[in-house]
C-alpha cells in the first residue's frame, strides 16, 4: 500500500489519518487523546451555555474542537462540539452554518446506529455549540486497526453503520462525508455514524409531495449553499465521482463512500490507486479496481463491486437494497432451506415446473428410448450427405481429410448425447411423481440447449460450399460446449432457467435457437455473418424479460466483433452483458464475459494494468461457479495479459495452473490444451530456456494437427513460434522459412488484412533484415505498420514496436534521419504508455541515442545514452538489453570523437551483456577502438573476423564489405 496520501487533508481541514488528534468526534475513545497544536479551547472547569461544565478535550480539527463535558441539567456526560472561538479573517459564517446543519440533520434522527444529538445554540463568544451523546469506545477505523478482523466481524459492523446512513437517507439527509473515521464503535459493541457536518437535504420525493399537497418546509440552512464554485466537500479518498466533479450528489454518493470504506476494510487496500486527485478520479471513471486477495466471499465482493460503479444509474437503487444483498448469505440460505424444506416449496415448484414444461414441449415422448430420433434434421444421414457435399464442394485438396474428421466428431458428440439424454429421462422418470426432479429437469434442460447447439452448427457448415469454413469446420466442432457439463450440478443450478410465464418462455424459444446460432456463426469464423444476426436480435431480446438471454446475445456479439477486430466495440458489448448476466444471476455466463473482457481489454488493447484490475472480479466470478474449466481459462487470460505486458515469471506461474487444470478434464481438450502449451512455450521463449519453449511448440503443433489437420489458420502461432526458436538458436534459414510458412498460412486463412498477420510480417521482416535483404524487410514492417495502426490506432506498445523495427532496417540502409523520426515516435508512445523508467522506453532511448551519434548531435546522444544506461542499471535483473544497448552507443560516441581509449572498456562490457547472435557489431566496434589505442592489433583482428564471418553467413553485404576492406588495410 502506498505510504502517501492520494488526498491527504478533506477539505475541511480534518486530517484523515489521525481522527483522534484532527477530526472532531461525536464521542470518545477509551481514554483521553492528548491534543497537538489543537486551537484553543476552554479550560476543565468552565462552564458553558449555564449547563456544560468541560472535563477535558476529545479532539479537534479544522472546524473547532470536542469536549467531554457534564449535563448538569440532565446529569449525564455528553461529548460538547463547538466551532473554533477565533475566526480566519476569510471565513463567511460558513462554518457556523455547517455546524447547525449537522445539530439540526442529527437531531431529526433517532436511530440505534446514528449517535444522538441533545442540544445546540450559541455561546457567548458567539461560537456554536452542539450537545451529543457520549460514546464510550473508538472510532470504526481504530476498530479495525486494533486487531484482526474476520470478514465476518467487518462486515457486521459496515451493516451496522449502514442502517444507521440508510436511516439518514430515509429522513432526507446525505451524510457526504462517510468514512471510517465518522463512525464510532461503542465499548457495548454497537455501531453508530456520526458528523454530519457536510449533510445536506434531499429533494422530497414525488410521493411524498402529492401525498401532503405541499413540499415540507427545510429549514435555511439546509438549502443554503456551503461550497464555492468548484469547491468539494467531503473526504476525496471516499467521494464518488460525481463528487469529486462537483456535480449534485444525492443518496447514491453515500452509497459509493460506503462501498469505498467497506472495500479497504475486506481487503486491506484501497480500491483505487492514484497519488493525486485527477489520477483518483480518473480510477474512478474507468473503474480500474485494484486487484486483491483474501478470503472475502464472491457475493460479498460482488455487492460491493456494484456500489463502485461510476454512473450512479449503475449502483444499487438505495443503499437499503445494497445492504440487503450484503445480508443474503448464500450459506445461510442454504442451511435455511435444508431446516425448512424450502425445494418442496411453491417457488422451488414453479422453477422445476417451468424447465420441466419446456423440456416436456420438447421431449413428447414418455418412453426414454429412442432418443437418437431426436438426431434427426440435427445430424443424420441426410445431413451427413449434405455436409459431405459442403466440405469437398470447396475443390480444396484437404476437404476429404476435413469432412473424415469432421463426422468423426459429430458422430461422438451425438452418440454421448443421446446416451446421456437416456440417462437423464431414466433418473427423471425413477425419481417420481412425489418427489421434484429438479437436477433432472436441469440436466434435461442444459441437454436440449446442446441439442439446439448442435443443430445450428451442423446447419452452418453443411449450408453451401466455403473455402473458409473449411479450415474451420473442425475447431468449431470441438469448440462446441462439452456435453459433461450436463452432469455437473454446479454447473446445472448455475444456469438460468426458461422464464415461468408460458408466452415469454415460448418467445424465449425461438430466440434461443437464433442465439444457438450466433455462437455456431462465432466458432465457424463467420464474423460478419454473426454480427449482421446479433444486430438484428438485439432489438428483440430487450422487449423480453429475460436479462440472461440478452446478456448471451451481448457476448456472442462481443465475441463476434473480437474476431473480427473490433475490440472497442467487443469491450462495450462485454461491460453490458455483464450487467445484465448478473441480473439473470447467471453465473456461467457472467464468468466467460469477465474471462473475456480482461483479454480484450489486457491482450488485444494492450491496457494491461486495467485488464490485471479486473483479475478480483474475474476470480469472484469464477470461484462463484466453481467450475474446473473456466478455473484454467481465467489462469489463462491473466497470464496472456501478464506475457504481453512483459511480467513472464508470473505469466509461466499462470499458465502452469491452467495446464494443470486442463490436462485433469475429461473428453478431448486438443484445442485449448495446444494453445496454452504455445501460450507456455512464448513464455519460455522470453525466459531465454530455448529448448524447453521447442518441445512447448513442438508439442501444440502435434496437438494441432492431430486435432484440424494440417492445415489450418490456428497452426500459424505455433509455426510463427518455432521460428522465434530457430532464430534465438542461430538457424535463421530455419527461422526464415517458418515466418514464411506462417505469414502465408494467416493470408490464406484470415485474409490479407487481419490484425494478426502483422507479427508474422514484423518477424520475417526481423529475419530479412538479420540476413541482409534490407528492402525486403522494409516492405514487410511498413505492411506490419500499417495493419496495426488501422486495427490498434497509433498509441499500441504495438505499433511502437513496427516503428522501432523500421527504424533498425532504416539505420542498417543508412538513412539515419528517417530513422531518428521512426524512434522518436516509438519513444513517444513508450513513455506515454509505461513512464521514463520502463525497460521497453530504456531501449528506444539507447537506439535513438545512437542514431543521433551517427547524426553528429553529440548532447542529444549523450542525453539519451545516459537516461538509457541509468535504466539498464536499475532494471538489469529484467535483461541486460537496454544496458547493452547503450554502452555500445557510449563506445560508438567516444570512437566518433576520437576518443578510443574511453570506448574499450564501455564496449568490453557491452559484448559481456550482449547474447551471441547480437554480437558481431560490438566486435567490430571493439575491433577498431583496440587497434586505434594500439595495444591489441592481434585481437582486434580476430574480432573483426568473427564479425566478417557473421557477416557472411547472413549475407550482410554492407556490413560485411566495411569489415573486409577494414581487414585488407589492417593486416597483422
Amino acid at each position: 500500500m502506498r505510504t502517501q496520501r492520494p488526498d491527504g487533508t478533506s477539505p475541511s481541514g480534518s486530517a484523515e489519518e489521525a481522527p483522534t488528534l484532527g477530526k472532531p468526534l461525536a464521542g470518545t475513545p477509551s481514554a483521553p487523546v492528548p491534543l497537538e497544536a489543537a486551537p484553543p479551547c476552554p479550560p476543565p472547569g468552565h462552564v458553558l451555555a449555564e449547563r456544560y461544565t468541560v472535563l477535558n478535550p476529545l479532539g479537534h480539527g479544522g472546524m473547532g474542537v470536542v469536549l467531554a463535558a457534564y449535563d448538569a441539567r440532565l446529569n449525564r456526560r455528553v461529548a460538547l462540539k463547538l466551532l473554533r472561538p477565533r475566526w480566519e479573517p476569510e471565513d463567511d459564517g460558513a462554518s457556523q452554518v455547517r455546524l447547525l446543519r449537522e445539530a439540526q440533520a442529527m437531531a431529526q434522527l433517532n436511530h440505534p446506529h446514528v449517535v444522538h444529538v441533545y442540544d445546540s445554540g450559541r455561546l457567548e463568544d458567539d461560537a456554536f455549540f452542539i450537545a451529543m451523546e457520549y460514546v464510550e469506545g473508538r472510532t470504526l477505523r481504530q476498530w479495525l486497526q486494533q486487531q484482526p478482523r474476520t470478514w465476518r466481524e467487518v462486515l457486521r459492523a459496515f451493516l451496522e453503520a449502514g442502517r444507521g446512513l440508510a436511516a439518514a437517507h430515509a429522513a432526507g439527509l446525505v451524510h457526504r462525508d462517510f468514512k471510517p473515521d465518522n463512525v464510532l464503535v461503542g465499548q457495548d459493541g454497537r455501531v453508530r455514524v456520526t458528523d454530519f457536518g457536510v449533510a445536506q437535504a434531499l429533494h422530497p420525493p414525488e410521493a411524498d409531495t402529492q401525498a401532503h399537497g405541499t413540499e415540507r418546509a427545510l429549514p435555511r440552512t439546509w438549502v443554503e449553499p456551503l461550497t464555492e464554485s468548484g469547491r468539494m466537500m467531503g473526504t476525496p479518498r471516499y467521494m464518488a465521482p460525481e463528487q469529486l466533479q462537483g456535480r449534485p450528489v444525492d443518496a447514491r454518493s453515500d452509497l459509493y463512500a460506503f462501498c469505498v470504506a467497506l472495500y479497504e476494510a475486506l481487503y486491506g487496500q484501497r480500491p483505487f490507486a492514484g497519488d493525486s486527485q485527477a489520477e483518483l478520479l480518473e480510477a474512478r471513471l474507468a473503474e480500474r479496481i485494484a486487484p486483491a486477495q483474501s478470503e472475502v466471499p464472491a457475493w460479498v465482493g460482488r455487492a460491493v463491486l456494484r456500489g463502485l460503479r461510476a454512473d450512479p444509474l449503475q449502483r444499487p437503487g438505495s443503499l437499503r437494497e445494497l445492504l440487503e444483498e450484503l445480508e443474503n448469505d448464500p450459506r445461510q440460505r442454504w442451511r435455511a432451506r435444508v431446516r425448512t424444506g424450502a425445494l418442496a416449496g411453491g417457488g422451488a415448484l414453479l422453477l422445476v415446473l417451468a424447465i420441466w414444461g419446456w423440456v416436456r414441449q420438447e421431449a413428447p415422448d414418455p418412453a426414454c428410448g429412442g432418443m437418437d430420433r431426436r438426431m434427426a434434421g440435427i445430424w443424420d444421414a441426410p445431413l451427413r450427405k449434405r455436409l459431405e457435399q459442403a466440405l469437398l464442394g470447396t475443390g480444396l485438396p484437404q476437404a476429404q481429410d476435413t469432412f473424415e474428421r469432421v463426422s468423426r466428431l459429430l458422430d461422438a458428440y451425438a452418440s454421448g448425447w443421446v446416451k446421456q439424454r437416456t440417462e437423464a429421462c431414466e433418473l427423471a422418470r425413477q425419481e417420481g411423481a412425489d418427489r421434484l426432479p429438479r437436477l433432472a429437469a436441469l440436466r434435461e434442460y442444459c441437454l436440449e440447449r446442446r441439442r439446439g447447439q448442435l443443430g445450428a452448427l451442423t446447419e452452418l457448415l453443411a449450408r453451401e460450399p466455403d473455402p473458409k469454413l473449411l479450415d474451420g469446420a473442425v475447431q468449431a466442432v470441438q469448440s462446441l460446449y462439452p456435453l459433461s457439463d450436463c452432469a455437473d450440478a454446479r454447473l446445472l443450478t448455475a444456469v438460468v432457467p426458461p422464464p415461468e410465464d408460458p408466452a415469454v418462455r415460448a418467445r424465449a424459444e425461438t430466440l434461443e435457437q437464433q442465439v444457438d446460432r450466433l455462437a455456431a456463426l462465432h466458432v465457424a469464423g463467420r464474423y460478419a455473418e454473426g454480427l449482421a444476426l446479433a444486430d438484428t436480435l438485439r432489438p428483440q431480446v430487450a422487449a423480453l424479460e429475460h436479462p440472461s438471454l440478452r446478456a448471451r446475445v451481448l457476448f456472442w456479439s462481443a465475441s463476434l466483433r473480437d474476431g473480427a477486430g473490433d475490440y472497442k466495440g467487443a469491450e462495450a458489448a462485454l461491460r453490458e452483458a455483464l450487467v445484465l448476466s448478473a441480473q439473470g444471476k447467471d453465473a456461467l455466463m457472467e464468468t466467460r464475459a469477465w474471462n473475456l473482457l480482461v483479454t480484450v481489454v489486457g491482450t488485444r488493447q494492450a491496457r494491461h494494468a486495467e485488464a490485471l484490475w479486473l483479475e478480483l472480479p474475474l476470480r469472484a466470478a469464477a470461484e462463484r461457479l466453481g467450475d474446473e474449466r473456466q478455473r484454467a481459462l481465467m489462469h489463462e487470460a491473466l497470464g496472456t495479459v501478464r506475457w504481453t505486458k512483459g511480467d513472464s515469471e508470473r505469466a509461466r506461474e499462470d499458465f502452469a495452473l491452467a495446464l494443470a487444470l486442463l490436462e485433469k478434464l475429461p473428453g478431448p481438450n486438443e484445442v485449448d490444451l495446444s494453445r496454452l502449451l504455445n501460450s507456455m512455450g512464448n513464455v519460455l521463449l522470453d525466459l531465454g530456456q530455448y529448448e524447453r519453449a521447442r518441445g512447448f511448440f513442438e508439442r501444440s503443433m502435434e496437438l494441432k494437427q492431430k486435432a484440424l489437420g494440417p492445415e489450418h489458420p490456428s497452426l500459424a502461432s505455433s509455426i510463427n513460434n518455432l521460428g522465434l526458436v530457430h532464430e534465438a538458436l542461430g538457424h535463421s534459414e530455419q527461422a526464415q522459412a517458418q515466418y514464411e510458412r506462417a505469414v502465408a498460412l494467416k493470408r490464406k486463412t484470415l485474409g490479407p488484412n487481419h490484425p494478426s498477420l502483422a507479427s508474422s510480417l514484423a518477424n520475417l521482416g526481423d529475419i530479412l533484415r538479420a540476413r541482409g535483404h534490407l528492402e525486403e524487410a522494409l516492405a514487410r514492417h511498413e505492411r506490419a505498420l500499417e495493419l496495426r495502426l488501422k486495427a490498434l490506432g497509433p498509441e499500441h506498445p504495438s505499433v511502437s514496436d513496427s516503428y522501432t523495427r523500421l527504424g533498425h532496417v532504416l539505420a542498417d540502409l543508412g538513412r539515419d534521419a528517417e530513422a531518428r523520426t521512426r524512434y522518436e515516435r516509438a519513444l513517444a508512445i513508450q513513455e506515454k504508455l509505461h513512464g521514463p523508467g520502463h525497460v521497453e522506453t530504456a531501449t528506444v532511448c539507447a537506439v535513438l541515442g545512437r542514431t543521433l551519434v551517427r547524426l553528429g548531435r553529440w548532447d542529444e546522444a549523450a542525453r539519451f545514452l545516459r537516461r538509457a544506461q541509468a535504466t539498464g542499471e536499475q532494471l538489469s535483473g529484467q535483461g541486460p538489453g537496454p544496458l547493452a544497448q547503450a554502452l555500445l552507443g557510449w563506445g560508438e560516441w567516444h570512437l566518433a570523437r576520437n576518443r578510443p581509449a574511453q570506448a574499450v572498456p564501455l564496449l568490453e562490457r557491452a559484448l559481456s551483456l550482449t547474447e551471441e547472435r547480437s554480437r558481431a557489431e560490438v566486435r567490430w566496434l571493439l575491433a577498431q577502438a583496440l587497434w586505434k589505442v594500439g595495444a591489441e592489433p592481434a585481437r582486434a583482428r580476430d574480432l573483426a573476423t568473427q564479425a566478417q564471418e557473421f557477416y557472411r553467413k547472413m549475407r550482410q553485404e554492407r556490413q560485411l564489405a566495411r569489415v573486409s576492406q577494414w581487414l585488407m588495410s589492417h593486416p597483422r
